[in-house]
Parts: C-alpha cells; structure tokens; sequence
C-alpha cells in the first residue's frame, strides 16, 4: 500500500519541537529544507499498491536513512541505533520531535531497496546533482564535459581458491542433505576440512604435487557427494537443484578455464585485473564512474555486467550521464583504456597521452583535470562503501554503486554548507566581537 505521510500525535503537542532545540544553521538542517522531498514519492509511487497490504513507511524517511547511510559509512543496524540518538538525523527524516525508538527494523531497508530497485534510485543521485544547480554550485556548462572511468567494486567473498570452493561445496551438500531427511553415506565434513587446510599450507610452502593430491581428493568428496544425493532424492526442489548445478561446475572446473564459479552464494562474481601491483585480481563487478570535469560531482554509477572492455562502456555511461543531468555531453576525459570506444562525432572524447597542436590553454587544464576521477573512486570505496558489497546479487551491486554515489554528493553538500555557515559567522559574529572590543579599548 501507498506509504502515509508522518503525523502528529497528541502527545507530541506538550513536547519540545526540534525548532526550539536544534540550531538553524546546522548544515544537516539546512540540507533537509533545500531537499525537494515531494519529487521522490511521485518518482517511486509505483513501487507500492495503491489499496492492498499495509501502508509502506514513509517515503522521506527510507530515503533520509538511505542517504545518510551511505554519506556516513553505516550499515543497517548501526544506522538504526545511531539514528535513535542524534537529533540532527531525525530532522532530516522529517521528525518534528524527539523519537526514543527507531520507527524500522533494520531488515526493512533490505526490503525496501529491493523493492524500489536501482533504476528508480537513480532519483536520489539526480536530485543531489539538481540541488547543487539550485545552489549555485554547479553549473549546466559544468555538465558538458565529464571524466569517466572503470573501477571493480568487489562483492563480499573469500578469496577464491580451489580448496576453499571444494570445501564450502561439501558444507553446502551437507547441509541441504541434512535439511531435507537425506541419509547421506558419509559427510566428508571431517576429512574435508583436513584435506582444505593441509592443500593451503602445501601452496604456501611451494609443495605444488601434494597440494594437487589434497585437490584430487576434495574434488572426489564432492563428486561421491553430488551422486549420492541424486540417487536418494527423486525430485529434489528448485534451490536443491541450483544448489547442485553449482557443485557440479566447482566439481568440474580446472584453474585455466574461463567463466569459472567463485561462489557458491554470488554465482555472477567475475575476476577482474586492473593492473594493481598489490592486488593482482579483483572478485566483483565492473563499475563505470563519470565525474564533472571541474568540481568532481558524480554524475553517473553504472553496473556492466561480465567485465566489459573499457571502451565499450563509454556510449553506456554517457548516455546515464545524460539521463541524470538532463545536460546532453559534449566532451568525454577518459583514460587509454578507452581507446576504440566508438562514440560517434556527437561527443569529443579526449584520451589521455594525446597531444595535440595548437591546443588551447584551458583545454589543456581540462585534459590534466581528468585524472581527478581516479582519487573520487578512492574516496568512494574508503568514505561511501563501495569498497565491499554486502548487498545480494547484480541488482544489491547495482544498487549499492548508485547509492554509494549520492552519498558521495550529499557528503560534498554537507561540506559546501558548513563553509558557508563559518563565512556567515565570520562576516557577522567575529566582526561584531571584534567592534566591541575596539570599543570597550576606546
């Protein structure tokens, strides 16, 4: 059901409301009367029935939560207990007073997201980027002309090695037998955990032929696995059987061949290498990046699934750069990994490394600006939690890369306000301290 507007209790009458208690000129507050709120119940009305169910919470309040998460690093349960004491985050919620209990349980954000999806969630990056043009922070020129870049967010997995997926398959089958009244002839648990640790402490002593015979071994456990509970069940259900494919590719699966599992939980998990010295592979999905040119607001934060080539992702990740802004692109920074891209004359893609003649002068400061891209990413994965995905899926990573960047925006936000709150106290209060003690010398 459509979700209610919050509403005032008669108790609430003969408390104290946070106008007389909070200071007006808290950059939070005053970030919460800039927001245009009433834009994101029309954009995700279509998420909820308009008659059936129970009422959905408040739209402004999941997405108050949401923003606040991701523009302070909380997970969900963090959040929820942090909201309960900080005033200042309440406000922002659209709360009028004081709440000793959170209004959600943690799993409802869970439940929301998935709900609204990531298409739609775009809305809550769009209207940052708006309310920094309302603010005269940025430009539409600012708009035109773009940095963009690939980066992995990884997914929230161990590291992949062949005992670990032999292994984590036997606790799996084990369990699911165990689930369903199988009686298996022999769990493997035991020998299997042996056989794990002994196959990793061959590898880090270099003892590459017994480590393999530990392989062997773990692999016939799986194998001796699978057919038994085949054999004992007839018709074994949908999760039963995902659940047995996916042993069956870890049973199959050599350490040269492509496509390969990494996971039993994160089936889409694709190995990436970036190039990085002190990390060779990356577990995750690719993710796209486009930043403005001069002020480095995120614009765009675009999943591609199945690690793309670089250049291939371009005419993407402009196009959802266009979609957000509503500022078509006219000039594209980019790295030498977009070399090919195949854009067309519409957008001037300027790759780095290409020197030209006659290049104007503020040109060539654009071209040195696109690097900047490359430090955004870093502050996403350390500040905004793109770092790791806990979020299921392709939609939790598609999801958790858009959020990431409106809090990444919304943290920019934050910091433009405060400044402007320290000018208005040094142009008003300092000056008048100082004019009274000129004064009081006098």
């Amino acid at each position: 059901m459509q979700p209610k507007k919050q509403e005032r209790g008669t108790f609430e009458l003969f408390r104290s409301h946070f106008d007389q208690l909070l200071n007006p000129n808290h950059e939070l507050i005053k970030l919460a009367r800039a927001i245009d709120w009433d834009r994101f119940d029309v954009a995700l009305a279509e998420c909820f029935s308009p008659d059936m169910g129970a009422p959905a919470k408040a739209t402004r309040l999941m997405v108050g939560l949401h923003y606040l998460k991701y523009a302070f690093d909380e997970s969900d349960e963090a959040l929820v207990e942090r909201w309960v004491e900080n005033p200042y985050w309440q406000y922002f919620c659209g709360f009028t007073h004081m709440q000793h209990d959170c209004p959600i349980h943690p799993t409802s954000m869970t439940k929301w997201r998935n709900r609204v999806g990531a298409e739609r969630l775009e809305a809550l990056l769009k209207e940052t980027i708006d309310l920094a043009q309302r603010a005269g922070l940025v430009r539409p020129s600012d708009l035109r002309r773009v940095n963009a870049d690939t980066t992995v967010q990884e997914k929230n997995i161990t590291y992949p090695t062949d005992a670990k997926l032999l292994y984590r398959a036997i606790e799996k089958l084990g369990a699911a037998a165990r689930a369903r009244g199988i009686d298996l002839r022999q769990s493997y648990i035991r020998v299997g955990k042996k056989l794990s640790v002994k196959a990793s402490r061959y590898a880090h002593a270099r003892q590459f032929k017994r480590m393999k015979r530990c392989l062997r071994k773990l692999r016939t456990y799986v194998g001796r696995l699978i057919r038994d509970i085949k054999r004992k069940s007839n018709k074994p259900d949908a999760d039963l059987e995902t659940l047995l494919q996916r042993a069956e590719r870890i049973h199959t699966q050599q350490p040269q061949d492509k496509n390969k599992l990494y996971s039993l939980h994160e089936p889409e998990v694709q190995c990436i290498s970036k190039g990085k010295a002190h990390q060779r592979y990356e577990f995750g999905q690719k993710i796209a990046i486009a930043t403005t040119n001069r002020d480095n607001w995120i614009v765009a934060a675009r999943l591609f699934e199945g690690n793309p080539y670089d250049g291939h992702t371009l005419g993407e990740t402009l196009a959802t750069v266009e979609q957000v802004t509503g500022v078509a692109v006219t000039d594209a920074y980019v790295d030498k990994g977009y070399r090919g891209h195949g854009c067309g004359d519409e957008v001037t893609v300027h790759i780095a490394g290409q020197r030209k003649k006659n290049t104007p002068r503020c040109e060539r400061r654009r071209r040195k600006r696109r690097s900047a891209v490359e430090p955004k990413i870093g502050h996403l994965k350390s500040d905004n939690r793109m770092d790791r995905c806990f979020l299921a899926g392709l939609d939790g990573d598609a999801i958790n890369a858009i959020l990431a960047a409106a809090g990444s925006n919304l943290r920019k936000l934050l910091r433009r306000f405060a400044a402007a709150l320290i000018q208005w106290l040094r142009q008003n209060v300092f000056n008048r301290i100082g004019q009274r003690t000129t004064c009081c010398a006098a």
